[in-house]
């Protein structure tokens, strides 16, 4: 379904329009649709309890990076998204192989508060026709235990590369795997362990915990973004493998309304030598942040908002204030 005109969010770009909870982005160009399509994790951010579970992957669609509208929640083999189920979904990450679009999300069987149980990610694909309920499981891909979390995905060559969390000091891992520019990923996939280079290393970033690595090319690099819970840090690698340390973006606050406090959990949209930063934000959330069934529906609402990437000096800048203008559609 689609809205007539988006509604107001009081400055933000985006709010998801059930429970005011969209976060954890994926943004990817939709050719079918002729618009860019922002997958998130739909929390169900004005609950009491129970807001972390029972999510649905919500879709959000803009022509130009700036105005969007919510499009509906996603189907997986044949279930009709809702904004409350009794398992969860977390975190996409979407990828383009061909005709085919793949997603890998972090799937629970329940609606436990606060978490769930134990994680595991699940492997959906979808034809570019239909990106909203076309999603059908395949086998899933069996990164490491215990609870792998956030997966991103990044096309180096004929290879499909995943990074992603593990629970229990696991770090930032990541696998590979062949892949087809027919649509088809071959596996199995290899698994790799914890990222080379600065990511798992506390004693250079300083950070005790990430989650939710983003990784992309851009200006002949690779990057990587990751959540500290800080702002997000920013790696930079050659072959996307070894990862060098560039410091932290968007950890001061921002000046748009619902932008006044750490950005989280982000994603990235390329259009030739343009790129967009999409990342969600809980303008009301006190950090350090009590625990997750104590936080009140205000510390819990959460809105997607954009900003523009620039590489300067070899690094990557944001400037979150800054009015992101019109992006077009990336080539083919």
């Amino acid at each position: 379904m689609a809205a007539a005109e988006p509604p107001a969010y009081g400055g933000a770009a985006f709010a998801d329009p059930n429970y005011n909870g969209s976060c954890d982005p994926e943004v990817v160009w939709n050719s079918a649709a002729g618009e860019w399509w922002a997958f998130y994790t739909g929390r169900r951010a004005t609950r009491e309890q129970g807001t972390y579970v029972g999510n649905p992957i919500g879709v959000a669609a803009s022509k130009d990076l700036r105005t969007w509208r919510f499009v509906g929640y996603c189907s997986f083999d044949g279930v009709k998204g809702k904004p409350d189920n009794p398992d969860t979904r977390w975190a996409p990450g979407v990828v383009r192989l061909g005709d085919a679009f793949h997603m890998y999300v972090t799937y629970k069987d329940s609606a436990r508060p606060p978490w769930g149980g134990k994680g595991r990610i699940r492997h959906y694909v979808a034809p570019v026709v239909d990106l909203l309920d076309g999603w059908s499981e395949v086998a899933p891909p069996d990164f490491p235990q215990p609870d792998p979390i956030d997966a991103t995905l990044l096309v180096v060559g004929e290879e499909l590369r995943a990074y992603y969390r593990v629970g229990k000091g696991g770090g930032i891992q990541w696998s590979s795997c062949p892949a087809s520019s027919t649509g088809s990923i071959a596996g199995p996939w290899t698994h790799h362990g914890k990222c080379p280079g600065d990511v798992n290393k506390r004693s250079v970033h300083g950070h005790n915990y990430q989650e939710a690595p983003y990784a992309f090319r851009l200006s002949g690099a690779y990057w990587l973004i990751t959540d500290p819970h800080a702002g997000l840090a920013v790696y930079r690698s050659e072959d996307a493998v070894t990862w060098t340390y560039q410091g932290l973006i968007l950890d001061e606050p921002g000046s748009r309304p619902q932008d006044g406090t750490l950005a989280r959990h982000p994603s990235v949209a390329v259009s030739g030598d343009r790129a967009v930063l999409v990342y969600h934000v809980e303008p009301n959330r006190p950090y350090p942040t009590p625990p997750a069934e104590q936080r009140t529906v205000r510390q819990k609402l959460s809105y997607l908002q954009v900003a523009e990437l620039a590489v300067v000096d070899g690094k990557l800048n944001c400037d979150r204030d800054k009015p992101v203008e019109p992006v077009p559609p990336p080539a083919d």
